[in-house]
This record gives structure tokens, sequence and C-alpha cells, in this order.
């Protein structure tokens, strides 16, 4: 059985009378020492109310200097000393500056949440076994509890035996640590700068989910940390279907994985490209499923930042997912911020090049074509990012307003609001001076007349690509503007997606690029090249590299995660799934 928390009344009990209580029994002894012991013990509905009293009073007062009270050696709670008494712990008095800061550290304020969940997970999942165990006894007892006559007492002890069995498989299993060998690795569907995505299967409840590994020694050489922790803070958080869900997180001497629900329909960046420009109506329902996403996004407390069409996967629905949340944090990278800076910085006494849409879709059509690799880069574009974080300003929620607004002008355009013709220069000269940039395309000829903006398309556009404080930054803004008037927000998923992926089962890899094919490897060389370049730092002789060899052990504290398991093993192993379980997308 789990042993149920302390009573309040085994807190104030003496050291003495707590070691007699949970010392072991002597043959025919009572576990207490006397009478008044036992009556010293209250009930659990007196403990209760004592606490509740004790609550409403507050705590007891500090004692005077002239107090006769008796004192203990061992411990006193209303003794001052450095470390803070009760009260002024519990009111962080007593407490230098270093201690309040480091007390109200995110650092210290993560932990302490992770804390937190482990054991309220730890204790529900114990209680929930026990009540589970019990529910399997009874229903085994009401099965075989017929089995009365000599004949059948054979079969019953057969099935008595497979029972127990079963249960021993079940509580090993419990005790055992997640591994990479818990999974059947299928294929590879992804590669980052720091890791890799695969496609895999759970051994034991064959579940198949997007295994990430990442190294631990480029994360810390990368100050990538954390990061990797706020990913896997929001992916555990998260109770929502406009975001991926975290199924597992576990570690091994040089790894962290992210076993992550797997999303088969690919990232919106590949139905982009297939695409071109999409119709109006198509772009409306995209892109209110998009603000629902990162407005799910924002009500767990997170800001984006790096929002593009590579971030929302496709399910097998059709319908939208967010994901990708590494720079999801309070606060970005100083180096990055300064990087980010400085090369708009670089490009002040840059002469700004006028490009009409029409040259501009041309250009961006031409680089696509010449250059696999552009549209699929992930190492840093600035295409889709607000003015305020590129300066390294005070930003809000705003700015994945702004983000949203350049990914509807290329669903309605093709081509982002900012690109430069090839020059990533250019590109940022055009941010710097986004005003001017900012152009509405109008076509001429006859076939090109379906793709001119209607004017409540251009004024969503130009209502989020604006100046921080005069662009729309809540869904409820977005709800009311007349674009996306004709969308009911609340039931975006119950309706029939313009494209719904092809599958063949819930292990097929079609929409993502085949990393056997040569052809496809060459978007990555960029991504190669820089983990190659990571790897060349790591071992620089230095002592920071010696704590980067074992990974920055301590960084990793409360990493692990595993899902609760809602089905019961046994007898509802047999139950048939439909169509709708097999494609589904949160398994």
């Amino acid at each position: 059985m789990v042993p149920p928390p302390p009573s309040s009344s085994s807190a104030t009990a003496p050291a003495s009378r707590i070691l007699v209580a949970a010392s072991p029994n002597s043959p025919g002894r009572s576990p207490f020492s006397s009478k008044d012991d036992l009556k010293s013990l209250l009930p659990a509905s007196s403990s209760a109310n004592r606490l509740r009293a004790l609550q409403q009073q507050g705590p007891p007062p500090a004692p005077s200097s002239g107090s006769n009270a008796p004192h203990s050696s061992g411990n006193n709670d209303n003794a001052d000393d450095s470390r803070g008494s009760f009260r002024s712990w519990k009111r962080f008095e007593g407490l230098e500056g270093w201690e309040k800061d480091l007390v109200d550290s995110h650092e210290v304020k993560r932990k302490a949440n992770v804390a937190q969940l482990y054991f309220l997970n730890h204790y529900f999942e114990s209680l929930r076994y026990l009540s589970d165990r019990r529910s399997r006894t009874n229903a085994f007892k009401e099965r075989t509890g017929t089995q009365s006559l000599v004949a059948q007492l054979k079969a019953h002890d057969a099935d008595t035996m497979s029972y127990v069995g079963r249960e021993r498989v079940h509580l090993r299993k419990r005790r055992t640590k997640l591994r990479l060998a818990s999974f059947h690795i299928i294929t590879q569907v992804g590669q980052g700068g720091y890791g890799e995505v695969f496609l895999a299967r759970k051994r034991d409840t064959g579940e198949v989910c997007a295994l990430k590994r990442l190294r631990k020694r480029i994360l810390v050489r990368m100050d990538e940390v954390r990061h990797v922790l706020t990913e896997r803070d929001i992916l555990t958080a998260t109770r929502t279907p406009w975001l991926v869900r975290l199924l597992y997180a576990f570690q091994d001497a040089e790894h962290v994985f992210l076993a992550m629900e797997y999303v088969p329909g690919g990232d919106f960046r590949t139905l982009l490209n297939n695409s071109g420009v999409l119709r109006e109506e198509h772009a409306r329902f995209y892109a209110s499923e998009m603000f629902v996403a990162v407005n799910e996004l924002h009500i767990l407390g997170y800001i984006h930042r790096d929002l593009k069409p590579e971030n929302f996967l496709v399910d097998s629905t059709g319908h939208i997912k967010l994901t990708d949340f590494g720079l999801a944090a309070g606060t970005l990278n100083p180096g990055r911020i300064e990087s980010l800076k400085g090369k708009l910085d670089a490009v002040k006494d840059t002469s700004l090049i006028y490009r009409t849409p029409h040259e501009r879709s041309s250009l961006y059509k031409q680089m696509r074509a010449q250059n696999v690799a552009y549209a699929d880069s992930i190492v840093g574009s600035p295409d889709y990012m607000a003015p305020e974080v590129l300066r390294g300003k005070d930003y809000d929620t705003s700015v994945d307003y702004w983000s949203l607004g350049c990914i509807l002008f290329e669903f309605l355009c093709g081509y982002p609001p900012f690109t430069g013709g090839g020059d990533p220069e250019e590109t940022w000269a055009n941010l710097k001076n986004w005003e001017k940039v900012l152009q509405r395309p109008v076509y001429t000829k006859p076939q090109d007349l379906q793709f001119n903006l209607t004017d409540v398309a251009w004024d969503a556009v130009t209502r989020l690509i604006q100046r921080r404080g005069e662009r729309m930054s809540t869904l409820t803004q977005v709800q009311t503007h007349a674009f996306f008037a004709p969308m009911q927000f609340t039931k975006l998923r119950e309706l029939k997606a313009p494209f719904v992926p092809q599958l063949d089962g819930d292990a097929d890899t079609g929409y993502f690029d085949d990393f056997d094919n040569p052809e496809d490897m060459k978007k990555y060389k960029e991504v190669q090249d820089k983990a190659r370049n990571v790897e060349s730092k790591l071992n620089d002789g230095s002592k920071e590299a010696a704590r980067r060899a074992n990974g920055g052990r301590g960084m990793w504290a409360g990493f692990t995660f595993g899902k609760n398991e809602a089905k019961k093993w046994g007898e509802d192993d047999d139950e048939t799934k439909t169509g709708e379980d097999v494609f589904a997308t949160m398994f």
C-alpha cells in the first residue's frame, strides 16, 4: 500500500515518540510505549481540524528574550537563526538578498514545479494501480467463483497461476526505466543541428511516436539546455489538440529523448511548396487554425517568437498542430540577441533595393527552384520575425501575430513579404525598412486576376504586419475581423480540411523526407555543416569542456516524464480499434 502523508500531529510530536511508533514490533507488543502515547496521537479528523485552526490563527509568535520556555538543543522551531525560522521562511523573511534572488529565480521555480508534479503523478499512479488491481482481482474472483467442483479445481488453480503471473509482469513493468531499447526505430524523419528525429514504435504498447534524440554535450556547449527544458515543459503541460503532445521523456548518459505524438501529414512548408498560392477560403481556414494553436501556447504563458510554416504540422485529418517550442521561453539567449542586432546594424548603410511584388514573387520561385534547401532551412531565417525581436527590444505575445501576418501574406501571395533576391543582406534591409517594402501585389493580366487580394484580406494582413501597439494581438481581435468572420473558431476541428493526407497506416512516412534519398538530403547540407562545426568546438581542452563531457548532469534534473496510461491491460486488450483510432495523431 502507499503510505499516507504524515498528519499534522506527527509533525509536532516529540522525536522519541515518533521513533517508538515507527520501530518494529516485538511479538505480542503494541507499537506504542504506553497508553499515554496512544492517546496523544489524534484521529485523522481531529488532525485535520487542528491543522485548519492553526492555519486560521497564523504561525505562532516568536518567543520574547525573557521567556522561560524550555529550550531544546536539538531543534527549536521558534529560534531565530541565519537560516530563517518557521515563521520567516513562510514569509520569505530572514533571507539574504542573494537567497531571495535564488528562490525567485526561473530555474528554482521550474524545479519546484517539476518536483511537485513528480510527486503528484507518483501518488496518483500508485493509488490508481491499487484501485485497478483491486478491480482486476474482484473480476477474477467473480469469473472463477463458480469453479467449486473437484473436477474444476485444477482449472481454477491454473487460472489463478495465470492471473498471478500477469500481475507479476505488470508490477515489474512499473519498475522498469524507459530507455532507447524500449522503442523499435522504424526510420528517420527529421534532422536538426543538435540531433535527429525518428519514427519509432514502443515495443510493449505498440504506439507510434516521433522520437527526438538530442546530444547533451552539444546542448550544453551551445547553451541550449534551457530551450530543451522549455520544450519539454510545454509538451508536458499541453492538454489541447492544437499543440503536439509529449508521450515520454527520458535520458541516458549521452542523450536526452523526447517521444512525441507522431503527426503523419508532414509540415505545412511542404504543403505550401506543393500548393503555391492558396485560395482565399483555404488561407482563411489554415490561418484561423494557426491563430487558435498559437493562442493555446499563449494561454500556457509562453511566446513562440520564431513562428514559420515549418512549425505547423498537418495531422491525419488535415488539421493543424503547433510544434518546435525550443525558443518559446521568457528571454532569448543574449548571444542570439546580439547576433540579430548585429545583422540589422550591418545593413544600416545598405541601400534599399526597390522591387515590385511581381519581381519578388519571380525571384522567390527562382530561388526555390535553384536551391532546394532555401525554403527548408531551419538555421534561423528572419523572414517571419517581428522587428522588436530582431532589435532586442521588449516584446509581448503580439510578436507571434506579426509572424502569423507574414505567413498569411505568403498564403495569399505565394512568397514571404520581406524576402530578398537571394542575398541575406537584402532580407535584413527589407526588415529594417519594412513599412516601405510591404506592398499589396496587383495583377492585371487576365490569367492572374484570380490572385489579386480582396480589400478585406489585405486589411487583415496590414492589421497584423503593423507597429507594436497598433497590430492585432489577441484572438478576439482576429475573430471579430471581417476577413475571419465566416469562421466558427470553436468548431474548426469539426470542419473538413481542404487537404487530408492519404495514409497507408499509422506509420506512414510519405509526407516526410526520405533520408536514404540523396536528392532529399541536399536540403540538409546547411544543417549538417552546422552540426560538424558544433562538434569541432566540443573538445577545446578547457575546464568548461570537462564539465560538458558528462553533459552537465545536474542540468537535466526533472527531465524524465511518462504519460498516464488511461487504458487498462488484460480484459481490455482485445478491444477492436476503429479507423479513427488507428489514424488518430494523439496515441
